[in-house]
């Protein structure tokens, strides 16, 4: 089975629509049961809290050519115990010379998560969120590149990340995915 993500905006930047494509090569295809809309999606984070480790491979294009770089990562997504969602993501180079933490917080409510500093992922039926800047025509207006996420579970301890980063003009300038493992 093959998954694809489309996010559709309006001209300001604002989310109209996400779109996800389910496709299974010939014969018939096989809904899961998790896009059962009679069943009880709140508990949709679930899935994605705990630590996961795993590889990233990010190919750049641009006008200086193409490059192909290589990390290790860790991400730990944990909810404390005032309902805060706190992420921590450790990227190390395959060189082990350049290491990047980031730490975000945020909130849950409903299948939205809203972390600090502007940045949203929806919760999606099957095992999947998208990502996207709360609101990406304020970045392409100050002149801030930003960055799109489609995350899909391939079992409860394997899953797969494609992020897409744009430049101040919304042009792709990078793709990075991601395998990871939950420990």
């Amino acid at each position: 089975m093959r998954a694809r993500a489309f996010h559709i905006m309006d001209p300001k930047g604002i989310i109209e629509m996400l779109l996800i494509f389910l496709e299974e090569r010939g014969g018939t295809v096989h809904i899961p049961s998790s896009f059962d809309s009679s069943k009880d999606n709140t508990n949709r984070i679930i899935p994605f809290v705990g630590k996961w480790k795993g590889h990233a491979i990010t190919k750049r294009s641009g006008v200086y050519g193409a490059t192909i770089a290589e990390a290790d990562t860790i991400v730990v997504l944990e909810i404390d115990d005032k309902d805060q969602l706190i992420q921590d993501i450790t990227s190390t180079s395959s060189g082990g010379d350049v290491t990047t933490n980031v730490h975000w917080t945020g909130t849950l409510s409903n299948n939205l998560i809203k972390f600090d500093g502007g940045y949203q992922v929806t919760l999606l039926p099957g095992g999947m969120y998208m990502g996207c800047p709360s609101n990406i025509a304020k970045n392409v207006a100050e002149s801030n590149p930003f960055h799109l996420e489609f995350c899909w579970l391939e079992s409860p301890s394997k899953r797969q990340r494609l992020v897409r980063t744009y430049d101040v003009e919304g042009l792709v300038v990078s793709s990075t995915y991601f395998y990871e493992t939950k420990l």
